[in-house]
């Protein structure tokens, strides 16, 4: 019976088959005869949730849910991605956040990854087997990476209760929920360096049950949230960014092979979920704001990043990439008939086996930069930033950044009537810095216009992953971004006219009625629950960027 069980997960593993199919027990045998294996189809299936990807045969699952989780919200709103289409101005992309926009947010970014999380909580929460232990602190990572994300996009989520059977779960704070989680991912890198083997190999689609990569990640991912809180609990930030570098504690990521990613392999055959909204919908292009910088600054990640498009005849940028203003102005879906179709805007450069990417080497050393430069840890800041640049160019193959990190260039200007519907330009130029440390506009203190190469550079280094550029753009004021071309856009979340990017989506209003616990979120939030509510980690004194 056994071998007949560990014969169907095998061939899951090829299939894709889903995880509740192979856990619904129809041989009459127990999780406890399974042993770790019980574990098995649950972990695979969170892992592929954390950023939504899926099997070839799910294409437009896993693509939607890309396209709400990171496509046409968070990268539309940080200038990753254009959208060639306007969905009747109902959906996230136009800053219209619709009950059921937002239930279906909530679902991808915490409620999907719950269920196989918490079966196996249950399953592991009071084993005593070493083997079983480490696979539980594996999947609490995993979960911390995705419920990252949700936090950093609503503020408040159940994470202290999580687990505890209840149908109507109570919310933390954000405050709350970064304190528990940086304990838990201590608790976890202690427990796993003392485990010298490896764990569920065959269904780690991550590290291949590589231990000790997962402490790497886990001690990063506490530097991401400890940097980040530094501007509002500083007592909290300099604990957490000792340990997290603290070298007995098993180190950071700081090498390609280190770097945590899904995609396409032997053990899973998936497919990026970003092709079915860039090729098989036609909506997902490259975005003005990321053009302006890489336009302006000669980036050789343009080519990287993004292929060449053909946008009509009038308006030819250097190089032959054609943004779409990141804000949604544009007629629904244009099509292939007319030459200035949004449709020959440059494509995202992706194949089926692109990964996405949870943490990258580069984004350790730009955290680095910014713990120094702030006093919260020893070391150069300049040196880290250009280790960051460095390693990025290195992640995408374009080269040595020696002749980069001493150009003085902004970012470039979009001054055409680019759009067959409608006028936009904006000089992101003003205001700006240029990729040179000790090059400097003079509009900001030193400090700030370092953090602001910093930040920009993150930026750069961390496409595609759109909600942790967006979230660093609302901790920091950085990168400036292009204005919205939908000046309508800021009403809709009740922002101000001048504002860029929404500060987080709000609940659905139906979610209220079903759990009477939601009427904690205003207090959680410390204002009412709107899209323009800043999270806690924000900085009091985030700059405001110059207006045009």
């Amino acid at each position: 019976m056994r071998k007949y069980i560990i014969l169907l997960l095998s061939l899951c593993l090829v299939s894709a088959c889903d995880y509740e199919e192979i856990n619904t027990n129809t041989l009459g045998v127990s999780d406890a005869e399974l042993g770790p294996l019980k574990y098995s189809a649950r972990f695979l299936n969170m892992q592929q949730l954390v950023i939504p990807i899926g099997s070839p045969s799910l294409t437009t699952g896993p693509g939607n849910d890309l396209q709400n989780t990171d496509l046409i919200s968070s990268g539309n709103y940080i200038g990753y991605f254009g959208n060639n289409n306007n969905w009747n101005f109902s959906l996230e992309s136009n800053w219209n956040f619709a009950d059921n926009r937002m239930k279906y947010a909530y679902e991808n970014f915490y409620s999907k990854i719950f269920l196989p999380w918490n079966e196996i909580y249950q399953l592991a929460k009071n084993t005593e087997d070493p083997t079983e232990r480490a696979m539980m602190e594996m999947t609490n990572i995993v979960r911390n990476v995705a419920w990252l994300r949700a936090t950093d996009v609503f503020g408040p989520i159940s994470y202290t209760t999580a687990g505890d059977g209840s149908i109507a779960p109570k919310f933390d704070s954000q405050e709350m929920v970064y304190k528990t989680m940086l304990a838990d991912l201590a608790k976890a890198v202690d427990l796993l360096n003392n485990i010298s083997y490896s764990v569920l190999a065959k269904y780690d689609l991550i590290y291949g049950g590589d231990v000790k990569k997962w402490v790497k990640l886990a001690n990063s991912l506490m530097l991401r949230m400890a940097v980040r809180v530094h501007f509002t609990d500083e007592t909290l930030a300099r604990e957490y960014i000792a340990k997290a570098l603290d070298p007995k504690n098993g180190g950071v990521i700081e090498h390609i092979t280190e770097e945590a990613k899904i995609q396409n392999s032997d053990k899973m055959p998936l497919l990026n979920s970003m092709i079915a909204s860039i090729e098989e919908y036609n909506e997902t292009r490259l975005g003005t704001t990321i053009w302006a910088y890489l336009d302006g600054y000669s980036d050789p990640r343009m080519g990287a990043y993004f292929e060449k498009g053909s946008y009509g005849n009038r308006w030819s940028p250097q190089k032959g990439y054609f943004p779409i203003a990141s804000a949604n102005t544009q007629p629904k879906k244009a099509d292939a008939t007319d030459s200035y179709s949004p449709i020959f805007a440059s494509k995202p450069k992706v194949n089926s086996g692109s990964p996405l990417y949870w943490f990258r080497a580069s984004e350790t050393y730009f955290l680095k930069a910014e713990a120094v430069l702030y006093g919260l840890s020893e070391g150069n800041a300049r040196t880290f930033y250009e280790q960051g640049v460095s390693m990025s160019f290195q992640e995408n193959g374009v080269g040595s950044a020696a002749t980069y990190l001493n150009s003085t260039a902004k970012p470039s200007v979009l001054t055409s009537s680019l759009y067959k519907y409608g006028y936009y330009s904006h000089d992101l130029s003003i205001g700006n810095t240029s990729p040179k440390w000790d090059d400097y506009a003079g509009k900001l203190t030193e400090q700030e216009e370092q953090l602001q190469k910093i930040i920009t550079q993150k930026y750069l280094a961390l496409y595609p992953n759109a909600v942790e550029a967006w979230t660093e753009y609302r901790r920091t004021g950085f990168p400036y971004l292009m204005k919205p071309m939908d000046t309508s856009a800021p009403g809709r979340i009740g922002a101000d006219a001048d504002c860029r990017a929404p500060e987080r989506f709000r609940f659905a209003p139906s979610a209220y009625s079903s759990n009477p616990n939601m009427s904690a979120i205003p207090t959680l939030l410390g204002g009412a629950d709107v899209g323009a509510t800043p999270l806690w980690w924000v900085r009091p004194n985030r700059p405001q960027q110059p207006t045009q």
